[in-house]
């Protein structure tokens, strides 16, 4: 199977996109050493850097920080398991300026009491930017981790999407963040 990848420059750092058969697989933050690792790891090959063939790809990416367009281009969600994929489908509908808490999703997947599983497998989410796993908070309103970046990367995302952020023990959205539940 073909993985290349190309870098593109964010406001947040430089993106490392993957790209498995033509399809984007996976997006790292990071310097090109680090990222070309990483991808090593999860695919079990060497991708080689295609800058030309991935331009169009790279400029959905780009627009996702200029313009706040959605990536529209289909996506690999391969080796994840059905509630990872699932977690990742329901995270991929909050819009821009919103955000759910990790017991939101386990509720809107049916399993009330897999909040952790579902911080889980934000954790192991392919795609951070492309799905908006930083939208994702702990129910009491703190950020909670973020495994593309660290909380101060979460932070810059959530308050550039227009989430205000309020300061104390532990940084927090500044207001009430859910709708009604209602079930998906």
């Amino acid at each position: 199977m073909t993985h290349q990848f190309t870098l593109i420059p964010t406001p947040i750092g430089t993106l490392c996109a993957l790209y498995t058969a033509g399809v984007l697989s996976h997006i790292a933050l990071g310097n090109e050493c680090d990222c070309l690792a990483r991808f090593n790891h999860q695919t079990g090959s060497n991708p080689f850097r295609a800058d030309a063939e991935l331009i169009a790809c790279s400029k959905q990416i780009s627009q996702l920080f200029t313009e706040h367009t959605p990536y529209s281009e289909p996506i690999s969600l391969a080796g994840l398991t059905p509630f990872q994929k699932g977690v990742l489908q329901i995270t991929a509908q909050i819009p821009i300026g919103e955000v759910r808490s990790y017991g939101f999703i386990a509720h809107a997947m049916g399993k009330p009491q897999a909040s952790r599983a579902v911080g889980s497998a934000l954790a192991k989410n392919p795609l951070p930017f492309v799905i908006p796993c930083h939208r994702v908070i702990r129910g009491d309103g703190v950020l909670g981790a973020y495994s593309a970046g660290g909380t101060a990367i979460k932070a810059r995302l959530l308050e550039w999407e227009g989430v205000k952020l309020k300061t104390g023990d532990k940084l927090s959205v500044a207001t009430p963040f859910e709708p009604a539940f209602k079930t998906l």
